[in-house]
């Protein structure tokens, strides 16, 4: 598995989320096959300007303690956010394991305990990695 350094992403920023938000992530509920229990859907900015959204699924406890599972359905949720079936590359940042999309549309995720994360990178920067590392430290210190 490759191993990435992200740059650091500093200024992150969270909100409510918009319609739009909330839309892009509408097709997460119909992949997930019923192994999520709770969801929160927030507005991302970086130094202020927008840069996405961020979607927090809490998953049935005890769910996901298969490293293969775990890789197969982040897949299917990541897929079902960019609406195109391809192969999310796992790449290894800063010691935590996530799916980067490899489409058009930049989303990234992983499993933090029983939650899933992802996130959907709107503008073209900063890189994916980065803002999901970035998002990823946020919600750790917070």
């Amino acid at each position: 598995m490759p191993k990435v350094t992200p740059t650091r992403v500093v200024r992150i920023g969270y909100g409510p989320a918009s319609a739009q938000d909330r839309s892009r992530f509408a097709a997460v509920a119909k992949a997930s096959a019923g192994f999520l229990l709770t969801s929160t859907v927030t507005s991302l900015t970086v130094s202020g300007r927008d840069a996405g959204a961020v979607a927090v699924y809490r998953t049935k406890p005890g769910l996901t303690r298969s490293t293969m599972f775990q890789d197969q359905y982040i897949v299917q949720l990541v897929n079902a956010v960019t609406r195109a079936p391809s192969t999310p590359t796992f790449v290894r940042a800063d010691g935590q394991v996530m799916a980067l999309s490899t489409g058009r549309v930049a989303v990234a995720g992983w499993f933090q305990g029983d939650e899933v994360v992802l996130v959907y990178r709107q503008a073209r920067t900063p890189a994916l990695a980065a803002l999901a590392a970035g998002v990823r430290s946020s919600r750790a210190g917070g």
